[in-house]
């Protein structure tokens, strides 16, 4: 028997419905056909990358950085050369 394959949404799901309260691990899982061991994998695996969520947004104010300054490291390339070939046509 092979190995099923869950989402990641409906990994989420589970999560969610576990840590809102209001039904059981066991509710949940016999509802969803997985193990419980599987669930507290999930749960636990949520737990510890959850502060990632908020870095992300430090991630893409970085990224944007990188890519500005590409930009210009681009523009002053192409400027450099322009002015070095300048430069070659009054060389004696």
């Amino acid at each position: 028997m092979s190995k099923r394959k869950y989402t990641s949404q409906f990994k989420a799901s589970l999560v969610i419905q576990y840590l809102k309260g209001g039904r059981s691990q066991a509710e949940i899982c016999r509802e969803n056909s997985i193990n419980p061991n599987l669930l507290n994998k999930r749960v636990g695996q949520f737990q510890n990358q959850a502060s990632s969520i908020f870095e992300q947004g430090k991630q893409n104010e970085h990224q944007k950085r990188i890519e500005k300054l590409e930009r210009i490291i681009g523009k002053q390339t192409v400027e450099i050369n322009f002015l070095k070939r300048g430069l070659s046509s009054f060389s004696p």
